[in-house]
């Protein structure tokens, strides 16, 4: 059967923190102190116009090398639009910190801005999200009762100062919560998406997107309404399981992403992550073929899990693709 991981979509994030590479830099930002030479991207971007979003995630902390080497190869393969993630842990007073690499320590913000301009500079639409984790036991869990308020305001706050860094930076899509529901629960979830949901809309004029696990949740209405959003996502991934059996879990997602859409006025609906079981690549790259054949004319477009180099812990790996067969599969669809 399908393995639907909730907490994945955090999972690829957290590791952003211990594999970051150096990536290339030409301008000083003027809100950040470097090191002596040190500079960043320079912003001369003009907001791309997607009607469809031919995406993808790279393996945990690999953005700024595939920014770096990988841009032309991502372009020539059809990507269009290149996800960040930006990272904050949360701490257990319910406060929240952005996280990066050690090479951006203290100036975390500016790695986050760098990368959004490198893409940018490189001909790439950007989908940015805000990815808070809690971790306890070193495990990932929901916030706990005592502190979910006070994070609920914390992680507000930094989602408008990030629309409008997006809005700055001509950001084409954003996202306030990857997967809220696995974070603080649906009820929660869904209030808090819809109070804040008017705050982006006053700073950023791009696509907002809320971003659920798997088909998402089954009963929105009776906590309140995600319509004013311009697309619904959500993240699947099809591990050991069968053909047959993802695209009958498929069916259902769809089902779900119709509704979700006629019943919030929603432009459309995306798959936010997407994910296919590498250990068998024949089969990999079929369940692929299978899955644009059924989505293709019906979906607003993907971000398909993982893109470029591994390590040891990635727990992307079982979805790579990048050099195998599915790559070709997804290159001569997202090349359409």
């Amino acid at each position: 059967m399908l393995v639907n991981n909730i907490f994945r979509g955090s999972l690829v994030c957290s590791l952003v923190v211990m594999v970051f590479l150096s990536g290339c830099i030409t301008e000083k930002h003027n809100n950040g102190y470097f090191d002596a030479g040190e500079t960043i991207e320079v912003s001369r971007h003009t907001r791309l116009n997607l009607s469809f979003f031919k995406g993808i995630w790279t393996s945990p902390g690999m953005e700024e090398y595939a920014l770096e080497y990988d841009t032309e190869k991502m372009k020539n393969d059809g990507v269009n639009i290149f996800a960040i993630p930006v990272m904050y842990d949360v701490r257990e007073d319910g406060s929240v910190k952005i996280v990066l690499n050690a090479k951006w320590e203290g100036n975390e913000e500016d790695g986050y801005i760098n990368m959004i301009r490198k893409a940018h500079n490189a001909g790439l639409a950007v989908f940015l999200e805000i990815d808070p984790v809690y971790l306890k036991n070193n495990e990932f869990a929901v916030v706990p009762e005592g502190i979910k308020e006070t994070f609920m305001e914390n992680i507000r706050d930094e989602c408008i100062h990030w629309a409008e860094i997006a809005e700055q930076e001509k950001v084409e899509a954003f996202s306030p919560f990857n997967e809220p529901t696995t974070v603080i629960g649906v009820e929660d979830a869904i209030n808090w998406a819809e109070e804040v949901l008017p705050l982006i809309k006053q700073r950023f004029n791009g696509d907002i997107i809320i971003k659920f696990a798997g088909e998402g949740p089954s009963n929105v209405s009776h906590y309140g309404s995600i319509e004013g959003y311009d697309y619904v996502a959500f993240d699947i991934y099809a591990i050991e399981n069968t053909e047959d059996s993802f695209l009958e879990y498929l069916t259902i997602v769809i089902e779900d992403a119709t509704q979700y859409v006629r019943e919030y006025n929603l432009k459309g609906f995306i798959f936010g992550e997407i994910g296919v079981d590498a250990s068998n690549e024949t089969l990999q790259a079929e369940i692929f073929q299978r899955f644009f054949e059924e989505t293709w004319n019906i979906t607003s477009g993907y971000f398909i899990c993982g893109w470029g180099e591994h390590n040891p812990d990635d727990p992307f790996a079982d979805v790579s693709f990048t050099g195998k067969a599915s790559e070709n599969v997804i290159k001569q669809w997202y090349r359409k």
